[in-house]
């Protein structure tokens, strides 16, 4: 995969100035971060996370044109983080768009790339943001390496840094492996 790839494709010209761009090495192999972020259950402890705690819900329909919503506590208050999958291509590439009613944010993409680089991960995330106020634009880039963060640990946690499941009557490639689960039954509306 090449990284770059995205750098050359046009970016929506209202969008563009606003973007912001953070990349992690991290010590895993790239299914493995890459299926976090469609885990639900993966997802509430570092998607869009805060300073305490897991998220209060997570839902998940990882597919094309399928959705998520993460529901935050913030100040005393319910935060919803909702979306649409535009692009699955796992391991190496997810693009979703973004709706936060709270900081009304709309129209944001958000774009996670990973490929594999000397026996690590490299994951470059691109959020273009429908906020052109510098300001928010500081918040959402803290608020993203807070996420990076969270997924690092979570992909490198008890030393499991592999999510695959073993070929039927193989071993698997590192114990204590559980089962990836890309799709997570809805509750509710998206």
């Amino acid at each position: 995969m090449n990284l770059s790839s995205t750098i050359e494709r046009p970016l929506g010209p209202t969008l563009r100035p606003a973007s912001v761009r953070l990349s992690r090495l991290l010590s895993a192999v790239p299914e493995r971060i890459f299926d976090a972020w469609l885990n639900a259950e993966e997802a509430r402890t570092f998607l869009f996370a805060g300073p305490t705690g897991d998220a209060m819900r997570s839902e998940i329909d990882a597919r094309i044109g399928g959705g998520f919503r993460i529901v935050r506590r913030w100040g005393g208050e319910d935060v919803e983080y909702s979306g649409e999958y535009l692009e699955i291509d796992r391991p190496h590439r997810l693009v979703f768009s973004l709706f936060v009613e709270r900081y009304a944010q709309r129209d944001d993409r958000v774009i996670v790339e990973v490929a594999a680089v000397a026996g690590q991960s490299l994951l470059v995330l691109t959020h273009e943001l429908s906020l052109p106020n510098p300001a928010e634009r500081s918040r959402i880039q803290r608020g993203w390496a807070t996420v990076l963060d969270r997924l690092g640990t979570l992909c490198t946690e008890s030393g499991v840094a592999y999510a695959v499941a073993p070929a039927q009557g193989g071993k698997a490639p590192h114990q204590g492996i559980c089962p990836v689960h890309w799709l997570s039954p809805m509750h509710g509306r998206l």
